[in-house]
């Protein structure tokens, strides 16, 4: 196995996956409901660590990523997704792992409550 440091490598390619990241979790609302939104490079730059607090568990926001539509919304959110650029990792269930252009991602969440009571709160502050 080659040691990689994105970073230092290619950094370039580096940033654009963050970029993209970014991007998609904005443009998908993967987020929603969540505060002090957080990154930084990880593992001597050679992974994208996004943190959180509140909003949806780490799966929850990967599977969106992932272009999974939230529930009660139309599918035309999923199409901001990064498909097809992204692929599952694997990790434990306070973090989610993915793979975008070849650099890990790790997404982990703070006291998180999950997207349905991201939309139950977010409905009755419109109601």
């Amino acid at each position: 196995m080659t040691d990689q440091n994105h970073l230092v490598n290619n950094p370039a390619r580096y940033y654009e996956v963050l970029g993209r990241v970014m991007s998609a979790l904005r443009e998908t609302g993967a987020l929603n409901g969540t505060s002090h939104l957080d990154w930084w490079p990880g593992n001597g730059g050679r992974t994208w660590e996004i943190e959180w607090q509140g909003g949806p568990f780490p799966a929850e926001a990967a599977a969106r990523l992932l272009g999974a539509p939230e529930p009660g919304v139309g599918d035309e959110q999923g199409d901001h997704a990064v498909r097809g650029l992204i692929s599952p990792g694997r990790g434990k269930n306070e973090r989610a792992h993915l793979v975008v252009l070849d650099v890990p991602v790790s997404l982990r969440a703070i006291d998180p409550i999950g997207t349905s009571q991201v939309w139950a709160t977010l409905t009755l502050a419109q109601g």
